[in-house]
């Protein structure tokens, strides 16, 4: 675990250095929750960097955009409206970027919400949580690639459930068959991870981090017990009431979240494969030592790192190192980009 303390020694020295004015990060799903901390810690800390935030609604935003720009009157805050389930939204918020900047350093995706029943399919033919959760922010990575090449230490940051893989249907990762949202979840953990892993292969000057956040008190799961119908909704309004404000007392705040947020995007704790340049983050407080990838040969780390909600490195699992020896990676990669393919010919 890396303790908060050494957290905020990282953070302050990332302050200090001298390459925060020359940032520019892309949030994705930072209008609330883990997101919403992370980007109001880079807004603290980034003296004079630049933001892109992603998100449905600029108004809605605009009291955040007031915020962030008290805190940081030398940064540039830029947000890009738009309802990224769907793929080819994303692919014009990235064109936006694209034109006006000619690299990415940060690139930090959080979007998201639980729904309890079946799918919920949006005009390309996703359903709209797995989007949020896997595809969206995958199309978001491949966009980006070109800019996130450009930068001296790129950092591509996925806050869903690394470490929490489990085994998936390779025939099946759009879960079309017997849907639940639990497989959905799962699939998409695990196609992340995978995903990364065969990314990184072809990118090994970029950092790829997929971190578990744990229990962080961000309202999602009082949200998710609203939208419970049936039989369950009974339980779940007594669970919303009465026991969740007592889990939420033992929960970590956005607030901590968001600062180890900023910290998986500037610590050296977490090098690429192979680094453009010596610098590869804020070096290390004493004590904190380089986070181990999820796959290491002959001493070498793969830019990869499975992360849990302490920002320890997590253990490999059961099912990784198979898929990994049949190339697992490799398909659910491909069949990404065919989904992708087939959405954005849907949506001609």
């Amino acid at each position: 675990m890396v303790n908060i303390r050494h957290i905020r020694k990282s953070n302050l020295a990332f302050k200090l250095s001298g390459h925060v004015s020359s940032l520019v990060a892309v949030f994705v799903g930072a209008t609330s929750g883990i997101g919403l901390g992370t980007l109001k810690q880079y807004a603290k800390y980034a003296q004079g960097g630049k933001a892109y935030i992603i998100g449905r609604s600029k108004s809605a935003a605009q009291p955040l955009l007031d915020e962030l720009k008290e805190s940081n009157p030398t940064g540039t805050f830029d947000f890009i409206e738009t309802e990224i389930s769907l793929i080819k939204n994303v692919d014009l918020a990235c064109d936006q970027i694209k034109t006006k900047e000619k690299k990415v350093d940060i690139l930090f995706m959080s979007p998201g919400f639980l729904a309890w029943g079946g799918r919920i399919e949006s005009a390309e033919g996703i359903d709209v949580p797995h989007a949020l959760r896997y595809y969206s922010r995958l199309r978001f990575v491949y966009n980006l690639l070109p800019l996130l090449t450009e930068s001296p230490s790129p950092r591509v940051i996925s806050i869903l459930a690394g470490g929490k893989e489990s085994a998936i249907d390779i025939n099946d990762l759009e879960v079309h068959n017997d849907f639940t949202f639990a497989k959905a979840a799962a699939n998409g953990t695990t196609q992340t991870t995978l995903a990364f892993e065969e990314l990184a292969k072809s990118y090994p000057s970029i950092t790829f981090i997929h971190k578990y956040p744990g229990f962080v008190d961000t309202g999602v799961i009082g949200r998710f017990l609203s939208t419970v119908t049936g039989p369950m909704a009974i339980p779940a309004t007594i669970a919303k009431w009465a026991v969740l404000p007592i889990v939420n007392w033992f929960a970590m705040t956005t607030d901590e979240a968001g600062e180890r947020g900023l910290f998986l995007g500037t610590s050296a704790r977490f090098p690429p494969s192979n680094p453009k340049t010596d610098f590869v983050g804020v070096e290390l407080p004493q004590g904190v030592e380089v986070a181990s990838a999820s796959v290491i040969k002959d001493g070498m780390g793969n830019g990869v790192y499975r992360l849990g909600p302490l920002d320890d490195s997590a253990p490999d699992g059961v099912v990784l190192p198979g898929y990994r020896l049949d190339d697992v990676g490799k398909t659910v990669w491909e069949e990404t980009q065919a989904l992708w393919d087939r959405c954005l010919s849907r949506a001609a």
